[in-house]
């Protein structure tokens, strides 16, 4: 009888609990799908896996990190900043670490992004130090809606990544780039025939991509503290969803990010006969599900044979 008061009692706090890992769940996948629906773009059009995504989310970070709190910037002005330099960062990478590689061999950019991880990484250890950061400069408070916490930066987070994701669905599927882009992701060869100049749009992907990862990157540092090493994580999971969703299907790669998210939180946060996982195991779940997807169905949970993106 005490066992089985215990059990309800157990369940009873499991679902009190759950609203709240399920809005927490809604904001970690925003951040995963802003970050992995970059790679999913930059591997549906250019065919290679950049090992340094995550390391760009770093690298955005830190620059916005340096003209917002640094150099003391308003938000707009360090926005704009961040945007400019994280573009001079995927323009030179993309030419030096990418673009002479994939004419040779489309494997080499795998070695060749590691390599620029790696640059990136000590590049920011070097400039920044290697002490724990913070853009949170100032408490914010929560607010309770039906017993939920939230802050409104948070909401933004929400919002912002679901604006920024329906208007990458509107580029892509309904104007004149976003058509070059799936003719290219569908056959590179035939839409050359056809006059479309591949190396300008290539080089525009791999900007939009690191834009992308920057953006995610700072949503990510308003929400954790910032350090050199953080980008080896965020290319983890960002593989995950990609995974989860299929290799170069953008919108499964999206699905992807959040059903990381939501395993992510309600492992960890509810109790399984008493029992929970310490929050050290978290990023251990990307692994598993790469792990799990590839040995199920490799091809993806929303993978479709004949379409990219």
């Amino acid at each position: 009888m005490d066992f089985l008061r215990a059990k309800t009692a157990l369940l009873s706090c499991d679902m009190d609990i759950l609203p709240q890992l399920l809005i927490n769940a809604l904001i970690t996948g925003s951040i995963y799908a802003l970050a992995s629906a970059g790679l999913a773009l930059c591997y549906g059009v250019l065919r290679i896996l950049n090992f340094a995504h995550g390391h760009l989310m770093m690298t955005g970070v830190y620059l916005f990190y340096l003209f917002s709190v640094t150099l003391g910037l308003a938000l707009l002005p360090a926005a704009l900043s961040t945007a400019l330099a994280v573009a001079a960062v995927g323009a030179v990478s993309f030419t030096v670490f990418v673009r002479p590689f994939t004419r040779h061999n489309p494997v080499l950019p795998l070695v060749t992004t590691l390599a620029l991880s790696t640059v990136l990484e000590s590049s920011v250890a070097m400039a920044f130090g290697v002490n724990v950061k913070s853009l949170n400069t100032e408490m914010v408070s929560s607010l309770e809606i039906y017993g939920i916490f939230i802050t409104p930066l948070q909401i933004g987070i929400i919002i912002s990544a679901l604006l920024l994701l329906g208007l990458t669905g509107l580029v892509i599927h309904f104007t004149p780039a976003g058509r070059t882009l799936r003719a290219l992701a569908e056959n590179e060869e035939a839409a050359q025939s056809l006059g479309i100049g591949s190396d300008r749009i290539r080089f525009l992907v791999f900007l939009i991509s690191a834009l992308m990862a920057a953006y995610a990157g700072i949503m990510l540092g308003y929400e954790t503290n910032l350090q050199p090493t953080m980008g080896n994580s965020y290319t983890i999971k960002a593989f995950a969803a990609m995974v989860l969703g299929g290799l170069g299907n953008i919108w499964g790669t999206v699905a992807g990010a959040y059903l990381l998210g939501l395993v992510e939180n309600l492992s960890i946060g509810l109790d399984f006969g008493g029992y929970s996982l310490p929050a050290g195991y978290r990023d251990a779940f990307a692994f598993m599900a790469i792990l799990l997807m590839l040995l199920v169905r490799p091809s993806g949970l929303f993978r479709r044979a004949a379409r990219r993106l």
